[in-house]
């Protein structure tokens, strides 16, 4: 009996390694322009305009 359960985690683990096959989630991977490199980056947009119905400071929440 306890071959067999010797056996199982044997099979067990070595399933565990040879059945992980890491494959690349990105077909290509393109660099960011940095530090002055490439084109400019374009500044975010304004924040929307707070709603009149809400009051200030928030909902308290």
């Amino acid at each position: 009996m306890k071959r067999v359960i010797y056996l199982l985690g044997i099979f067990l683990i070595a399933l565990n390694f040879s059945s992980c096959n890491p494959e690349s989630l990105t077909d290509e991977v393109a660099p960011l322009a940095c530090c002055g490199e490439g084109e400019e980056i374009p500044p975010p947009p304004p924040p929307p305009d707070p709603d009149p119905n809400d009051p200030p400071g928030g909902t308290g929440g």
